[in-house]
C-alpha cells in the first residue's frame, strides 16, 4: 500500500471528514504562486534566447533585456488566466508521499512544522483509493483532464519535455515579432506549431510539477483537475456535468473533489501532531470505516 499524506490543520480535519471532500485550489490562488513560476521562467528564459538567435544581427535590439521581458510575460500570463472565468484552468491538490518506514508511521516533520506548527492532523490515504475517487468525479464531473502527478524539484533542460516546451514558446514569440515588424525575414515552423489551447495546458503542467529544489523536503504528489467548461453527454455513464467553480469570501477559486458520491474518500490513517487536541472521535464518526489512530509524538521543544 503507497501512502498519500495530506496534513491539515484542526478545522481542515473537520471539513474533509464532514464532506468526505477536498478543496482543489486554482493555481493562481496556492499559498505562494510564486512556485508555480520557477518552471515558467526557466522555460520562458530559454524561448526567448532561442528567439534572439533566430534573428539576424541587425534585427537584434541592444538593450535587449531577457530578465525583464520574463518577467512582463509571467505578468501577462497571470493576468490571463486571472481574467478567466476559471475553466480551463489549473486546479491543485496536494499530498506528500513519505520514503521511509517513519515517514509513514509518524509523518514527515519539516511538513508537520510547516503545515501545522505540530498542532494538526496528517491524514493518510491509500494511493489506489484517491485514483479510484478520481475516477469516480471524472465519470460524474466534465474534465478536461483529472488525475494524479509526482513533483520533480529543478529543471532539467535536457528532457524531451523542456525542449519541446521551450521551442513552442520560441515559436510563439516569434510569431508576435513578426507580426509587430515586416522588416524580418525569418519563416516560422508553423507546421510544428501547436494549438495556443493545448500549448498553455502542457505549459500549466510543467510548471506545476517543477518546483524550487528548496522545495525538495515537500516530496508532493499532486491532483490536477482541468475543469471543463460545458457538460458532456456520454454514451455508457450518461452526462458529465459542468463542475462548479466556488469562490471563498477571500476571493480564492476552488472546486470540491469526491462531494457527489459516497461513502467518499476515507483515510486509512489520521496521525494526531505532538502539539494537537487528541480527543477527535467526533470528528472521525464521520467516516466508515473508521481510520485508525497514530501519534506523531516528535521530540520538539
Amino acid at each position: 500500500m503507497h501512502l498519500l499524506s495530506h496534513y491539515t490543520c484542526s478545522a481542515g480535519l473537520k471539513g474533509i471528514a464532514e464532506t468526505r471532500a477536498f478543496w482543489a485550489t486554482n493555481f493562481l490562488n496556492l499559498n505562494d504562486s510564486s512556485e508555480f513560476f520557477y518552471g515558467w521562467r526557466k522555460l520562458f528564459e530559454t524561448a526567448s534566447s532561442m528567439t534572439l538567435d533566430l534573428l539576424p544581427n541587425e534585427n537584434r535590439r541592444a538593450d535587449y533585456d531577457n530578465l525583464a521581458i520574463s518577467e512582463s510575460a509571467e505578468h501577462k500570463l497571470r493576468e490571463f488566466f486571472r481574467s478567466s472565468d476559471g475553466y480551463g484552468n489549473l486546479y491543485v491538490t496536494s499530498f506528500a508521499r513519505g520514503n521511509t518506514d517513519d515517514h509513514d508511521e509518524r509523518g514527515i516533520r519539516p511538513l508537520w512544522e510547516l503545515y501545522t506548527k505540530h498542532n494538526g492532523y496528517c491524514l493518510q490515504f491509500d494511493a489506489e483509493d484517491v485514483k479510484r475517487m478520481l475516477d469516480l468525479e471524472s465519470s460524474t464531473a466534465n474534465y478536461e483532464w483529472l488525475g494524479l502527478k509526482e513533483v520533480k524539484y529543478g529543471v532539467d533542460k535536457n528532457t524531451q519535455e523542456f525542449r519541446e516546451l521551450s521551442f513552442q514558446l520560441s515559436q510563439k514569440l516569434l510569431l508576435q515579432i513578426l507580426q509587430s515588424r515586416t522588416d524580418i525575414r525569418v519563416e516560422l515552423k508553423s507546421e510544428r506549431m501547436w494549438a495556443p489551447a493545448r500549448l498553455y495546458r502542457r505549459v500549466m503542467d510543467y510548471c506545476a510539477t517543477h518546483k524550487d529544489p528548496c522545495f525538495e523536503d515537500e516530496r508532493e504528489v499532486r491532483i490536477f483537475a482541468y475543469p471543463a467548461a460545458t457538460a458532456d453527454a456520454r454514451v455508457f455513464t450518461g452526462i458529465a456535468f459542468k463542475k462548479e467553480i466556488r469562490s471563498r469570501p477571500d476571493g480564492i477559486k476552488y472546486i470540491a473533489l469526491g462531494e457527489s458520491w459516497r461513502p467518499g474518500l476515507v483515510p486509512r490513517r489520521v496521525i494526531i501532531g505532538t502539539k494537537a487536541e487528541r480527543d477527535i472521535d467526533s470528528i472521525l464518526s464521520n467516516y466508515s470505516p473508521r481510520p485508525a489512530i497514530a501519534f506523531a509524538n516528535m521530540p520538539i521543544a
